[in-house]
């Protein structure tokens, strides 16, 4: 059942739009409410990057995502970026079609400081994906682009945005990315325009088979060709069903009520999800943290479907997608399209934690929390960030015992953390939080939460 929820002072991650306009038009895009007009072009500056910079250091940002449009046409300010945000130790990463990639803009984005690229690709099928994004030759060039980013080592990730002429190319997609050496594969679907009368009457609309379809096609992706697999747009938990299964789908949630996220236009006009048309107020007028309070209603809850509260699941599905339900039935506190209930989760979500971990820890292995592992305090608790956008809310005790552990280079054992702590410490094991100092000592890398977005803590016992 639904708990109070703990109140975030400011995001864990900013997606920051560097340039309004792209070098394609998909069929799909959120950026609904845009003038394709290319007078009304606006691009961030260098000057308005630094001030946003100064306000992401003064609210402890963890990591942020510079996208678009199409970042690349604002190449000068994505690489001054990359370098800013490195200068300061602020995780980031890119969104881009790489359509517009060389080989030399690569290299020095990558001199930059830019690691990690999520990229679209739509279907295997050249005419099918070249289709989506309303662009012949689109094909190509994004995997001419995928090539060269992976070619000077880019980790690269790709997003399919799921429609009736894809719904049955995700495998095959899936086996042609992990050929070009990406590592993961996001089976992502459609939020429909909120200014669509019916919806459901759209070529880019799942129903319940459609979904299943998608998400079974996405596990055998993963099984088949060992990538990593996940959405930027949750699926309610009840859908999935055998939660151990699509394991892999479960920890997605919604970013944007808990707090974790926050979408900034390149005006500085700010959304709590991309998807979302309302703004929230100018960043550049009354901050990151003044915009960030105007989200309250989508952090205390208030947006959750009344028909959920009862699931033990609730924390973890934050009631599926509120801008698909708001698109499809007009309020944000409406039912997911996809939501069928929470007697069909037929098979529970369990933590990895297995015999040789539990006996390892019972046995005194020692521990430390890695130099990687960012801490922000909170009125009440802390913030726990493991690596990248991956950050969850953490008691204060404990975080205060990891951050002194941390600081001063300790080793600890259960004893040193506490005997009726060990569910806590296993968890914390699980999520990448800690590591065992002993380097033979391991559990199955499958079993680690390291790049999944799940609390642990809200995993139900």
């Amino acid at each position: 059942m639904a708990q109070k929820r703990k109140i975030l002072s400011a995001p864990v991650t900013i997606n920051l739009e560097l340039i309004s306009s792209c070098n394609i038009k998909c069929r799909h895009c959120y950026n609904f409410w845009r003038e394709n007009n290319d007078q009304n072009i606006i691009k961030l500056s260098k000057e308005k990057f630094d001030r946003f910079l100064e306000m992401a250091i003064d609210a402890r940002v963890f990591h942020v995502v510079l996208s678009g449009g199409e970042p690349f046409l604002n190449f000068d300010v994505l690489e001054y970026g990359l370098k800013c945000l490195r200068e300061n130790e602020i995780s980031h990463s890119v969104n881009s079609n790489l359509m517009l990639a060389n080989t030399d803009k690569i290299k020095r984005l990558r001199d930059a400081g830019m690691e990690h690229v999520l990229t679209s690709l739509n279907s295997f099928d050249p005419k099918t994906n070249d289709y989506i994004n309303n662009q012949n030759g689109s094909f190509e060039k994004i995997l001419r682009g995928i090539k060269i980013a992976r070619a000077e080592g880019m980790r690269i990730s790709v997003n399919m945005i799921l429609s009736q002429s894809n719904k049955h190319h995700v495998y095959k997609t899936g086996k042609l990315i992990s050929e070009l050496g990406c590592q993961r594969l996001f089976g992502t679907r459609v939020v429909p325009n909120v200014n669509i009368d019916a919806p459901d009457q759209t070529p880019f609309k799942l129903d319940i088979d459609d979904a299943k379809l998608v998400l079974e096609q996405l596990v055998n992706v993963n099984k088949d060709f060992g990538i990593g697999i996940g959405t930027l747009v949750s699926y309610p938990l009840c859908i999935l069903g055998d939660l151990q299964k699509f394991k892999a789908l479960v920890g997605r949630g919604c970013p944007a009520q808990r707090g974790n996220r926050m979408s900034v236009n390149t005006d500085g006009t700010a959304h709590a999800c991309v998807h979302e048309e309302k703004s929230y107020g100018n960043i550049f007028e009354i901050g990151i943290k003044g915009v960030f309070a105007n989200m309250r209603e989508w952090h205390d809850g208030s947006y959750l479907n009344k028909e959920c509260l009862t699931c033990d699941y609730i924390e973890v599905c934050d009631s599926g997608c509120r801008m698909v339900a708001h698109s499809y039935y007009g309020r944000l506190d409406s039912s997911d399209n996809l939501m069928i209930g929470k007697e069909y989760i037929v098979k529970p979500y369990k933590m990895p934690i297995d015999n040789k971990m539990l006996e390892a820890v019972n046995n005194g292995e020692r521990f430390i929390v890695p130099k990687r592992i960012r801490f922000r305090k909170e009125s009440g608790f802390y913030v726990v960030n493991v690596r990248w956008a991956n950050a969850f809310p953490i008691e204060t005790e404990i975080a205060e015992f990891l951050i002194n552990t941390q600081k001063n280079e300790k080793r600890f054992n259960l004893d040193d953390f506490g005997i009726t702590k060990k569910e806590i410490m296993l968890r914390l094991f699980m999520k990448d939080v800690i590591e065992p100092v002993n380097n033979n000592f391991s559990c199955d890398s499958d079993s680690k939460l390291v790049g999944a977005s799940i609390d642990p803590f809200t995993i139900p016992v």
